[in-house]
């Protein structure tokens, strides 16, 4: 068990330190124009996914432990359905070029490739997850993350933005190979159907949408209604503090398999563990915002405006790693989807004002993730205490 915890706490990390590390080795490398564009691009493509995953990997985590000894053809069943979703994926994809500025359309529709890439690797990552096969999922980090870093490094350097284009390009073979033998294996499975799956997934599509569309419709308003230089802005306020959260969600989803199977009520758990998820969000907020004092030597003093909204992402990534990820991860391993769905649907209603009164400013779209963090755990929390002896 150790073993398989510190295999998934590594693997998790690199997982998490490769997005974070792309934008880091971009800052360096590009001019702040040339990053914004990037970060449009990005945004547009983050949200793309969140659009089409249709709730897939989600269903994959739940269903896995259910289904153990047909686990493989589950995977197969999971590949063919998102791969129908990434299509429809890349044609929206194609129709957001018309609404961004022209040099940054080329590269919107570089990341298509990596839009089925990264579904089918969000649906194998849940596979492993949910299977606790921790070590195959390290083992699969530590090939591709250095790769791609390695390819973005060389590239980037190389040719600058057409570059990084051309690393996103070949995202499919770098990001997937490492797990060819799970792939082949899935797609000679036995066919098989698996009640409630379609149910569950679509149940957790449109909670799922709520709780990405936080996060990624500032940076769609801000590709439309601002600069290459307010992207660059943007990507650096909520670049290290919300890749915190999301590494903070890793760290919560590792007992979801466990949640699925357990007999009391979640609250229970929450008592037991809360301190120490609070006490590791604070301590690891305060340190990540000493960055402050040193941003005129990185991301340099081209970003400087930007210091303000980092200090601010950092509390905003602390409400969003405790309670508004907790909670409303409790209902869902209780299958209690469509609670899960509505606590992030209140955060996304609560968020949307702030979002359209925002224009450039970025004080306004990071009250708003403050708000929606406050709202979706509210809500949650009200489901959990009333079906608390349940």
């Amino acid at each position: 068990m150790r073993r398989d915890a510190w295999a998934y706490g590594v693997g998790t990390i690199l997982h998490r330190i490769h997005p974070l590390s792309e934008n880091l080795l971009l800052t360096a490398l590009l001019p702040i124009e040339d990053f914004g564009r990037w970060s449009v691009a990005s945004a547009f493509y983050i949200g793309i996914v969140s659009l089409m995953h249709g709730g897939v990997p989600a269903a994959v985590l739940r269903y896995v432990p259910l289904y153990p000894q047909a686990k493989e053809s589950l995977l197969r069943y999971a590949l063919l359905r998102i791969t129908g979703w990434g299509v429809g994926g890349i044609i929206f994809l194609i129709s957001l070029t018309l609404t961004v500025e022209r040099d940054a359309r080329l590269l919107l529709v570089a990341h298509g490739p990596a839009l089925i890439a990264v579904l089918w690797g969000e649906t194998l990552r849940a596979y492993l997850r949910g299977g606790y096969e921790n070590v195959a999922f390290l083992r699969w980090q530590a090939i591709s993350v250095p790769v791609g870093l390695g390819l973005l490094g060389v590239l980037a350097a190389e040719q600058g933005l057409i570059g990084a284009a051309i690393v996103r390009l070949l995202q499919p073979l770098w990001g997937l190979l490492p797990l060819l033998p799970y792939i082949v294996r899935a797609l000679r499975a036995p066919v098989q159907t698996f009640p409630g799956f379609n149910h569950f997934g679509y149940n957790s599509l449109w909670g799922n949408l709520a709780l990405e569309g936080i996060f990624f419709l500032p940076g769609w308003f801000i590709g439309w209604r601002g600069t290459a230089e307010t992207a660059a802005y943007w990507r650096w306020a909520t670049l290290i503090p919300l890749n915190l959260r999301s590494l903070f969600a890793q760290a919560v989803m590792y007992f979801y398999p466990h949640w699925v199977q357990m007999s009391y009520p979640p609250l229970q758990w929450y008592k037991r563990y809360a301190p120490y998820l609070h006490g590791a969000a604070w301590g690891v907020g305060l340190s990540v915002s000493t960055w402050g004092l040193f941003w005129a030597i990185f991301p340099g003093e081209a970003y400087l405006p930007a210091r303000p909204y980092f200090f601010w992402g950092t509390v905003v990534g602390y409400l969003w790693s405790t309670e508004a990820l907790l909670f409303p991860n409790l209902l869902s391993a209780r299958g209690k989807i469509q609670l899960y769905s509505l606590a992030y649907a209140g955060g996304l209603l609560v968020a949307l004002p702030w979002y359209g009164w925002a224009g450039e400013s970025l004080a306004m779209y990071l009250i708003g993730l403050g708000a929606a963090a406050v709202s979706a755990a509210l809500v949650a929390a009200y489901f959990l205490w009333r079906d608390r002896y349940s």
